[in-house]
């Protein structure tokens, strides 16, 4: 299954690590140039959605996500999706 996270983008669920609210971390632009750096040295990819202020990050396997759609919205389109239990 798939979440979209904004514009053009949409990530396998399975490939989500985290979710983070940016409201809620404390001077969020210093976490993200920090965080930016070390994706850097990761040789990670982060993309930023350019449809508004970031609200929320995703962390990937593969990639950093800033997205304009508040980690609140991604659960709830999370919780529409039907699980399969195997």
């Amino acid at each position: 299954m798939f979440l979209h996270l904004g514009g053009s983008s949409i990530v396998d669920l399975n490939k989500i690590i985290v979710v983070l609210n940016l409201d809620k971390i404390e001077h969020p632009g210093k976490y993200l140039n920090m965080l930016r750096e070390e994706e850097k040295k990761k040789g990670r990819i982060m993309e930023e959605i350019a449809e508004g202020e970031p609200k929320s990050l995703i962390i990937t396997e593969n990639s950093v996500i800033l997205s304009p759609i508040s980690s609140l919205t991604l659960k709830k389109r999370t919780n529409k999706i039907p699980i399969k239990f195997e």
